[in-house]
């Protein structure tokens, strides 16, 4: 039955060839975005290891975590109050620039704090791998990601300007693999805010005393000043995690109709299959051939049909995001994973099967006689 099945489905080789097309063009579209979804929340999920034992605190009616606080314009004072709150160690305001840098890339974020605070922004394990760290009293200097240093083709001693002032880079960080810190441009609190010109922070990090009191301690500083949006490491995590559903639902549901029309795809070559091939379905059926036999058949042949173009399918969206992560290699890289590929694969088969039905079902209950005597 397969070897059958296989030449019936190579003897109209160009229509064969156009609906593999289709389903090819659906699962290579679920392969490609869905990998940025994959890769994003990776990316997240190492992101959020720093997030452990640090609270983050913003001005109520900001745009938020997702959209980098703007808005939100918290003072010196608000560092007072935060650090008065029972279990709060240590304050870790940070403060944004965005904007084109002068060797003419695309648009990135450079992150002001406190030289002595980068730690936190780091960690323990990520060292300086060339250069030196920011010091107390440093002007316009900064360090950089290893990965951004790699794309940019950047070195100790090169400038970038951030609002046409010059900063000198005099530390490139080791690699780190969270795409926050490889990618990261860290200056002076101090310089990026006169630079700016402002004495605001748009977000502040408390570190707690003990992780365990992290939730408490969260509402302890929400009782300071009713003023503060507050969210703790939990509250991080289901916000991104709401975040990463909902671009996973997106870009499953683009790919998703892609593949259902190339099904639809198959659906039309196999009952333009059926009609010609009614000869065939008699003879079948005169020597003997039960209906389940002419639907397994037809099945075999429509399940094949979605099965390669599933196969090519998966090579090229596996490419495309390859392919999108270095064009795009300033921002999340797509994560082509094995749980992604097996389930496309299982969609284009279930596409197959799918699409295969109808066509089965109707080549199984033709009448022999009147199959015979088609021309």
């Amino acid at each position: 039955m397969l070897d059958l099945a296989i030449r019936n489905v190579f003897r109209q080789r160009t229509r064969t060839a156009l609906t593999v097309v289709g389903i090819v063009i659906g699962i290579a579209a679920i392969v490609a975005l869905g990998s940025i979804s994959e890769g994003l929340s990776q990316e997240i999920s190492k992101s959020l290891e720093l997030t452990a034992g640090k609270i983050v605190i913003s001005e109520a009616g900001s745009s938020g975590f997702a959209f980098g606080f703007a808005g939100s314009e918290l003072t010196k004072e608000n560092l007072d109050e935060i650090l008065s709150v029972s279990g709060v160690e240590d304050v870790v305001p940070q403060i944004y620039a965005i904007g084109p840098l002068s060797f003419g890339g695309p648009a990135w974020i450079a992150i002001g704090l406190e030289p002595s605070k980068i730690i936190y922004f780091t960690g323990e394990n990520i060292k300086i791998e060339s250069g030196r760290e920011l010091e107390d009293g440093d002007g316009e200097i900064a360090i950089i990601g290893k990965t951004f240093s790699e794309n940019q083709d950047l070195e100790i001693g090169d400038f970038f300007t951030i609002e046409e002032v010059d900063f000198e880079i005099v530390g490139i960080l080791e690699k780190a693999d969270i795409s926050d810190i490889d990618g990261s441009i860290i200056v002076p609190l101090d310089a990026l805010q006169e630079v700016l010109g402002t004495d605001t922070f748009p977000v502040v990090y408390a570190i707690v005393e003990d992780v365990a009191d992290t939730e408490i301690i969260g509402e302890g500083i929400k009782d300071v000043n009713e003023d503060f949006n507050v969210l703790t490491s939990t509250d991080i995590a289901r916000q991104a995690s709401e975040i990463v559903n909902q671009i996973r639902i997106f870009t499953f549901g683009i790919g998703a109709i892609a593949a259902l029309v190339g099904g639809l795809g198959i659906m039309n070559t196999m009952i333009m299959s059926v009609m010609e091939r009614r000869r065939e379905i008699g003879v079948m059926k005169a020597v003997g051939a039960t209906k389940r036999k002419i639907v397994m058949q037809f099945m075999t042949e429509s399940v094949i049909i979605s099965f390669i173009g599933g196969i090519v399918g998966l090579v090229l969206g596996t490419i495309a995001a390859y392919l999108m992560g270095f064009l795009l290699r300033f921002f999340t890289l797509g994560a082509v994973t094995l749980p992604l590929l097996a389930g496309s694969l299982g969609f284009a088969v279930l596409l197959g099967l799918v699409g295969g039905l109808y066509p089965s079902m109707k080549a199984a209950k033709l009448d022999s006689v009147d199959a015979l005597r088609y021309e």
